[in-house]
């Protein structure tokens, strides 16, 4: 899962992620997912390729709920933390750092996404 990253300067988003994305959504069909992962085993980057295309629209979906999903489960992690008597968490504005930092990271992944 090492390979599974979006870039925190620019939002960039590596292949692997949009890999395991369409081998989730080819669920439906295992005939589809199977020529799939035959091609990314292989190597085969034009089959590979056109999979992409052909189902690029629901992969762009599907990135864009987890991505959304995400922003709004920081503010809400985050809106938790800030309740919480740092006396008593001493941790809390380590956590609110960190998620401030991948919020960053998540709102230049949606505007890389809101721009496809």
């Amino acid at each position: 899962f090492s390979d599974l990253l979006f870039y925190k300067d620019t939002g960039d988003i590596t292949m692997p992620v949009y890999d395991v994305l369409l081998y989730s959504i080819l669920d439906q069909d295992p005939n589809l997912k199977q020529g799939f992962y035959q091609a990314v085993m292989a190597g085969d980057e034009a089959t590979k390729n056109q999979y992409h295309e052909q189902y690029f629209p629901y992969t762009l979906d599907a990135l864009r709920k987890h991505v959304d999903g995400t922003l709004r489960e920081l503010d809400d992690l985050s809106n938790l933390a800030s309740s919480k008597d740092i006396a008593t968490h001493p941790r809390v504005p380590v956590i609110l750092k960190h998620n401030a930092f991948v919020k960053e990271t998540f709102l230049r992944v949606k505007a890389n996404l809101d721009n496809m």
